[in-house]
């Protein structure tokens, strides 16, 4: 019996390799970057007119009512706190060393994934946010039919706006989980 032994290395130099592309994930995490520092600053600028209406409006509002808008405020700016802390991969990333930009990219589309998830349970909790504070003033009788009516045209135009946010955040969560998913199989 001939002793057949395979050459391994001539074996493990034919496996097929994924090549990694570093310029291109260099301009990924660098286009990660500055999209995440553009939302921190333009989820930061969404307090002030928010906090521009409440003190230009703030002697015409009912106790409940602002009461219902401060505790709304409060909870808007701890889930801008998470997001921001979910947007630190790459916002803060350091472009010394080429080795971690495909981890950095890696943890910033998870986040993205967080974030867009976040949105969307986001927008549907909004409304029912929104009903509960009218249905809540009625019950207190600091809203009225007449009001409802003179409103609904905002309420409609509100109800349009999160939906729409809604499916827009729906698709980009399932967009950064198959962009990590990619970038998954090249790292193993």
């Amino acid at each position: 019996m001939p002793d057949a032994t395979p050459d391994l290395t001539a074996l493990w130099q034919q496996q097929p390799t994924s090549h990694i592309d570093m310029l291109d994930l260099a301009k990924r995490l660098k286009r990660q970057q500055r999209a995440q520092r553009i939302y921190l600053f333009v989820d930061l600028l969404g307090f002030v007119p928010a906090l521009w209406v409440m003190m230009v409006t703030w002697d015409a509002l009912s106790s409940l009512l602002a009461g219902c808008l401060v505790a709304l405020l409060v909870i808007t700016f701890l889930f801008y706190t998470y997001i921001a802390w979910l947007r630190r991969h790459a916002a803060l990333a350091r472009f010394e060393d080429t080795s971690h930009y495909l981890g950095t990219l890696k943890k910033q589309l998870l986040n993205n994934h967080k974030i867009a998830r976040l949105t969307f349970h986001s927008c549907w909790l909004s409304g029912v946010a929104l009903v509960a504070i009218l249905g809540l003033m009625a019950a207190y009788e600091d809203y009225t039919l007449d009001n409802l009516r003179r409103s609904a045209w905002v309420l409609a135009l509100v109800g349009i706006g999160l939906t729409a946010m809604a499916v827009w955040a729906h698709k980009r969560a399932a967009r950064f989980k198959l962009e990590y998913q990619q970038l998954a199989v090249l790292d193993t």
